[in-house]
């Protein structure tokens, strides 16, 4: 299941929680100034997925779902070379350092097994972010999608202090729309000829979630109940 990116979000491949009372000073600090990003001192969890860091025994996990044909139908990105996957893990230290992306490794809270990839993508706007996911062939259809997509973005808004995250999908990708939705994001419409694929433009759907958007969703703790109603 993949979202589509737009152009100048192409750096894909590749914590401390609010508690309730923390929550109101959210959207005060909204946009705070961007610059090197720090990751999470631990793995972001909601006891089922873990967000972390890229390692070295993750990167044959990833070049083989780059080479997964709705991997490539979707995305334009070419499956990992050899010589890509051996500076993968640098080149996404690169994308925190540079404050230009957060590139986590979607992982079984269980085992730690690698099952995708989700990314906090920036552009223009420091206080604005583009999430995109990717769940790698044998884990799809277990809801893995929503859960990173709520648990990366919730981080965003509350940790880094941005006043938007927003997530595309095609509008011939109903797995992906599904999964914003039940995500919590909220959809705005449909943009005409926004997304290119493969030197094709095509329409895609676009969703958002604000930091007045949150307050209904569980807290990401360790045994807490993880699907908001």
């Amino acid at each position: 299941m993949l979202l589509e990116r737009r152009p100048q979000l192409r750096q894909f491949l590749g914590a401390v929680l609010v508690h309730t009372e923390d929550r109101q000073s959210v959207a005060s600090v909204c946009g705070l100034p961007r610059g090197p990003l720090q990751p999470p001192d631990d793995p972001l969890s909601d006891g089922e997925i873990v967000l972390r860091m890229r390692r070295d025994a993750d990167v044959p996990v990833i070049a083989e779902a780059s080479r997964d044909p709705e991997t490539q139908r979707r995305l334009d990105d070419e499956p990992l070379t050899p010589d890509r996957q051996r500076d993968s893990v640098f080149r996404a230290q690169e994308q925190w350092r540079t404050g230009s992306g957060t590139p986590f490794v979607i992982a079984d809270a269980t085992d730690d097994r690698p099952l995708g990839l989700l990314n906090l993508q920036f552009g223009v706007e420091e206080e604005v972010a583009g999430v995109a996911v990717s769940v790698f062939p044998q884990a799809r259809g277990r809801g893995v999608a929503s859960k990173a997509l709520r648990l990366g973005a919730t981080w965003g808004l509350r940790e880094l202090g941005l006043c938007r995250v927003f997530a595309e999908a095609a509008v011939d990708n109903p797995a992906s729309i599904r999964a914003i939705e039940k995500a919590g994001f909220q959809r705005e419409g449909i943009l005409r000829a926004h997304c290119k694929t493969h030197g094709q433009r095509h329409d895609c759907v676009m969703f958002s979630l604000l930091p007045q958007d949150i307050d209904h969703l569980q807290e990401f703790r360790p045994g807490s109940p993880r699907d908001p109603p």
